[in-house]
């Protein structure tokens, strides 16, 4: 099959891929609005942005929607691991601490 086909068979497909990241993206940007607002109340209130017990349950939850949705549990938790860790990065920034002076008296 020539180049030009293949990129007439691929491209609605394509076309949907770039869609969908779009909306993903946007996904993105909210919810990493809304972990900034939860960095701003756990500065306020002295709050350990990293709790364990939290992450845990977001992990298995995560795990449970991927198998419903026909995909590797394993995968999407890596990939929440990923946005995770940079949600604590934010809000350590937020609460203008090192992520290593952080004490587990909250986790």
């Amino acid at each position: 099959m020539d180049e030009i086909k293949i990129n007439e068979m691929l491209t609605p497909h394509r076309a949907e891929i770039d869609r969908l990241d779009r909306e993903i993206i946007a996904l993105l940007g909210k919810r990493f609005d809304v972990v900034h607002a939860v960095g701003e109340l756990k500065a306020k209130h002295g709050i350990s942005p990293v709790q364990s017990k939290r992450m845990q349950i977001v992990l298995d939850r995560v795990a449970a929607l991927a198998q419903d949705h026909h995909l590797d549990p394993v995968f999407v938790q890596n990939l929440y691991r990923l946005m995770i860790d940079h949600a604590h990065s934010l809000e350590f920034s937020v609460a203008d601490i090192a992520p290593d002076t952080e004490g587990s008296s909250n986790e």
